[in-house]
């Protein structure tokens, strides 16, 4: 009996240690999806903010689109060390729907551009806050958990700033 107590014992103690060898820094598939996306959304806002500061009609969208170019190359800068610690792929690039909008962008002048950016602004900071919320909730990775954290209180303000813009626009 006392030998089937003590190899059941070690069989558990084996299977743990299994477990921590499948994800030895902590992660789960909610930061490999975070850190692909938080890195395709900062691309995406500095492409478009650098797009918006040139072509943008509106002084605030202007400097809206400024903002959005500094901030969220810092946000990358912030983010590209963590990932590349986790050995998570941290792309610079777009995702379909952000290159079908920067063809849309391309092709406005004036007003209409205007509206667009600002609008196509407050859709994608909801939904980067509902990211780096889902995230900050459940994240396995302390380090992406918190960087999530720390750039909320930004992103809930970059949302504010873009639907007063957009107020204009409507």
């Amino acid at each position: 009996m006392k030998i089937n107590v003590v190899l059941l014992g070690l069989a558990l103690l084996l299977g743990a240690c299994d477990r921590d060898d499948d994800n030895p820094n902590g992660i789960n598939a909610n930061d490999r999806d975070f850190v692909m996306k938080a890195s395709m959304g900062n691309f995406a806002e500095v492409d478009a903010g650098i797009l918006a500061a040139s072509k943008a009609t509106n002084e605030g969208i202007r400097d809206f689109g400024n903002m959005m170019a500094k901030e969220h190359t810092d946000a990358q800068n912030k983010l590209k060390p963590i990932a590349a610690d986790l050995q998570l792929p941290a792309p610079d690039s777009l995702d379909a729907a952000h290159v079908a909008l920067n063809a849309k962008l391309s092709t406005l002048t004036g007003r209409a551009f205007d509206s667009v950016y600002i609008h196509s602004q407050v859709a994608d900071h909801h939904t980067t806050i509902d990211l780096f919320e889902k995230e900050s909730r459940s994240g396995a990775n302390k380090q992406l958990r918190e960087y999530a954290n720390n750039l909320l209180p930004n992103l809930n303000m970059h949302l504010h700033m873009a639907d007063s813009l957009a107020a204009e626009y409507k």
